[in-house]
């Protein structure tokens, strides 16, 4: 019932249902929030000649990421693009007043018939119901942003350091063969929590850490000219293909020479969080594990 009322719902947008407007062909949407490095966001969605759907994931500096899926993801933002009559979005939408570090946002829509509608907006959105379309075209695609491609290499070693005026805390993973070995030690640690019965797929789950925090492409500190009296935050990896990254940067650097330096505070932050809750959850698990 839903559905034909929906189906009739969108056939008066188009007349009366004699001329059955173009499929969508692509769409492509890309997200700024705020200030932050790195924060830029892209995804194309599009129709594939069989049917399927191609998803592209943009982000920042790494290299895209491709998909492909069957024909219900195009044909959902399609309806969406209906419902809305996302094709009207024309032009870019900003607001009355000046607003610093917002979001911004750009859109693309290209169909069969060769038609297509570009539309942008920063703190702003088409008029009516325009936000809740964008919000919802946004939803759908942002669903890939942590899907995982078979191809990808995992980590065989990872560590994270921090040091500041609470003590010190450290984090790691080392893959030797068929041994998965982590190691935690939290602020207020005497000592680190050790085992050699690490789940395989943690090198999966901190390479997509370094990956979604960006950390391949910091332009931090040099690690070799380490300060040791000065509070810091210390990454190093090493992936199977025999890949490495270093990254590291001062705590006590003032706010402006960082983004001067192109240094993404806020990134490490979020890396930090997401380094502690999975060698919590990790750790939570091997416990439970030797309990039994």
């Amino acid at each position: 019932m839903y559905g034909t009322l929906l189906l009739m719902s969108l056939l008066s947008f188009f007349g009366c249902g004699h001329d059955t407007p173009a499929p969508l062909e692509s769409i492509h949407f890309s997200a700024t929030h705020g200030y932050h490095a790195y924060s830029n966001i892209g995804y194309k969605a599009e129709r594939l000649s069989n049917g399927a759907s191609r998803v592209t994931v943009e982000v920042g500096n790494d290299r895209d990421r491709v998909f492909e899926t069957d024909g219900s993801l195009i044909d959902t933002l399609e309806l969406i693009v209906r419902q809305y009559r996302m094709d009207r979005f024309k032009g870019h939408y900003q607001p009355r007043m000046e607003i610093m570090d917002g979001d911004s946002w750009s859109m693309e829509i290209k169909f069969s018939d060769g038609t297509h509608s570009s539309c942008s907006g920063y703190m702003a959105y088409p008029p009516g119901k325009g936000a809740e379309a964008i919000g919802k075209t946004e939803g759908i695609l942002s669903r890939w942003l942590y899907q995982e491609p078979a191809e990808e290499i995992a980590l065989v070693s990872f560590r994270y350091e921090l040091y500041n005026e609470e003590g010190s805390e450290a984090f790691s993973f080392q893959k030797k063969d068929s041994i998965y070995t982590v190691s935690s030690r939290p602020l207020g640690a005497d000592k680190p929590f050790v085992s050699d019965a690490g789940d395989k797929d943690l090198s999966r789950q901190l390479a997509n850490i370094i990956r979604w925090n960006h950390m391949g492409s910091y332009t931090g500190e040099n690690l070799a000219e380490e300060d040791t009296s000065r509070p810091r935050w210390i990454l190093t990896a090493e992936y199977e293909n025999g890949q490495r990254i270093e990254a590291m940067d001062y705590l006590d650097r003032p706010v402006g020479d960082s983004w001067r330096l192109g240094v993404p505070s806020l990134s490490e932050m979020e890396l930090r969080r997401d380094t502690e809750e999975t060698f919590s959850r990790e750790m939570h698990r091997i416990e439970e594990l030797e309990a039994k």
